[in-house]
């Protein structure tokens, strides 16, 4: 028996134990994982940096849930109050780009490291190997079943995370779990991952990165705007600002909705020079070919656009010949190569799918929960965090804490009874 059972040794589960163990030193807590060792996923975040919090952690990075339900879970473990946590438990981080937090040596490994450590030095125990094939509610809290026997929790919290990333072992299997108890889930879909695009200059520019403005449209109506690097891949686009909004895409591709709105179509727009307004873009070309009127098309854009990805813009706006002189150009062509450059479409087919998605959208229902503790509200002592809800954000949150704190203070509240 253990007072505390943790299904999922994943960040979400990891923070949850560490946040119990905080506040009920002494008690029996118990972090099951059916991987071979926990924290298999987080050491892959970040590409292998693990971007643990950001800065700007407002609400409306988060999606799923309805927004007060997020601002109530946030609200238990600031930005500032995280940064301090992990500094406690040995952790240095700093801040990069547009808020985002790494450890300062750059290694998700030293993340996981003072987790680990300190659940160890609280006596948490891990089991690794260890599949629960069942789940039932008993009167003084749940039976989980694996194949190595029972296991019997008085509180008990489910982390057992999405499907994105199955190769750390991400299977979705909580959530079969989560309904024999009878809990409602939105259905899964891939978020955080590269969008596939139907176009034919993704070969010539495979590899290459730029700093743009990302946007996607639905039925021709700006929804979102993300400014940072993107790559051009062999099957579409990637980058963390494609990753912010492979979300709606996701959504488009599983639902038919873009923002819980119906929609036909949806269009990524690349602005490849998201610092210079179209009018200086168009003064500056127009210069350069009343200047160099002899200069040769296909160096028009070498001054502006990386080479490669300037070349396969033109030749995808149907210029056959690009040794032309640009003094030829007529008024209107250069002003049609500006507006293709701070606009260039795309046509998105889909996503990658789970194996590179970095998170997972859809999940339990949150209505199912209480927002300040994350209990299911018909299922006294049972608690869900991490991408198990139907919460998923351009960056990780503090469900895992909430949860954590939540079991360790019912069981405090209990034990003075």
């Amino acid at each position: 028996m253990a007072d505390l059972v943790i299904l999922g040794g994943g960040a979400s589960g990891l923070m949850a134990a560490v946040s119990a163990a905080q506040f009920i030193p002494g008690r029996k807590i118990l972090v099951l994982e059916q991987g071979p060792r926990v924290g298999k996923k987080l050491l892959a975040t970040g590409n292998g940096r693990c971007n643990l919090t950001n800065l700007s952690s407002e609400a409306f990075r988060y999606h799923g849930a309805p927004p007060a339900f997020i601002s109530a879970v946030l609200s238990q473990l600031p930005v500032e109050e995280t940064l301090a946590l992990f500094s406690r438990l040995g952790l240095f981080c700093r801040e990069e780009e547009q808020g985002r937090c790494y450890p300062h040596g750059n290694q998700a490994s030293a993340v996981l490291d003072v987790l680990r450590r300190f659940l160890e030095s609280r006596e948490v125990e891990e089991r690794c190997g260890v599949r629960v094939e069942g789940l039932q509610k008993k009167p003084a809290g749940y039976e989980l079943t694996t194949g190595a026997g029972t296991v019997f929790a008085k509180k008990l919290i489910l982390a057992a995370g999405g499907r994105a990333m199955p190769s750390s072992g991400s299977d979705g299997s909580g959530l079969a779990l989560a309904a024999s108890l009878g809990l409602k889930a939105a259905k899964p879909f891939p978020s955080l991952t590269p969008v596939r695009v139907d176009s034919p200059v993704l070969k010539a520019v495979k590899g290459m990165r730029c700093r743009c403005k990302a946007s996607l449209l639905a039925d021709k109506k700006l929804v979102k705007q993300e400014t940072g690097e993107i790559q051009f891949t062999e099957q579409g686009l990637s980058g963390i600002c494609v990753f912010n909004l492979s979300r709606l895409a996701g959504e488009f591709f599983s639902q038919g909705t873009v923002n819980g709105q119906k929609a036909g179509k949806i269009v990524l727009s690349l602005d490849l020079v998201p610092e210079l307004e179209f009018q200086k873009l168009l003064d500056f070309l127009g210069a350069l070919a009343a200047d160099q009127p002899r200069l040769p098309l296909e160096q028009l854009l070498g001054g502006v656009l990386n080479k490669r990805v300037g070349l396969a813009l033109l030749k995808q706006m149907g210029f056959v010949s690009l040794s032309r002189p640009i003094g030829d150009l007529s008024p209107a062509a250069l002003k049609n190569i500006c507006h293709t450059v701070k606009d260039w479409r795309f046509t998105p087919t889909g996503t990658l799918g789970w194996q590179q998605a970095q998170a997972t959208a859809g999940g339990l229902l949150a209505s199912q929960f209480e927002p300040s503790t994350l209990e299911a509200k018909r299922l006294p002592g049972l608690y869900a965090c991490g991408e198990l809800l139907d919460v998923d954000g351009d960056c990780g949150g503090s469900s895992g804490f909430t949860a954590g704190k939540s079991a360790a203070r019912a069981l405090e509240s209990e034990a003075r009874k």
